[in-house]
């Protein structure tokens, strides 16, 4: 969890369509509404909204949900939101079995992976590799458009 998420105070609106969002999470997987309990709400992530970027919350919950053919399952859920003019747009909502993907998840948000392609030695290698062959073949060809050139 970040610091800045362990103390904020929500509105009564924000709980409701974070509350809303995940029951939709249990329909899109085909689970009963009515038979869900929904527990252990919580923010885990907060980016304040800023002049140059919108922010972020990331929510995490428990479900106990049946499945259709009435399976009791233990669900892990995480709802990813957009702050944008001080509003809350949904933009991913994930239920996992297992706590730990969804720990993987939030890191993913807090800490993204960078992939400099251009630090790679291997890329430096092909790079070179194709410049040399570029160079090559130029030349191969120049010398064998002055042979021709030079016959006529």
């Amino acid at each position: 969890m970040t610091p800045d998420a362990s103390f904020y105070q929500f509105s009564k609106v924000v709980w409701q369509l974070v509350n809303d969002q995940a029951r939709q999470a249990l329909v899109r997987k085909e689970f009963s509404p009515d038979d869900a309990r929904i527990e252990s709400v919580r923010c885990v992530h907060l980016e304040e909204e800023g002049e140059m970027a919108y922010g972020r919350q990331v929510w995490f919950f428990e479900a106990t949900a049946y499945d259709a053919i009435g399976r009791q399952h233990r669900l892990f859920g995480a709802l990813d939101f957009s702050v944008q003019y001080a509003l809350l747009v949904p933009m991913r909502a994930m239920l996992m079995d297992e706590p730990q993907h969804r720990q993987r998840f939030l890191q993913s948000i807090v800490h993204p992976y960078d992939s400099q392609v251009w630090v790679n030695p291997s890329t430096k290698i092909w790079v070179r590799l194709t410049l040399a062959s570029v160079i090559l073949l130029s030349a191969t060809w120049l010398l064998s458009l002055a042979a021709c050139l030079m016959e006529t």
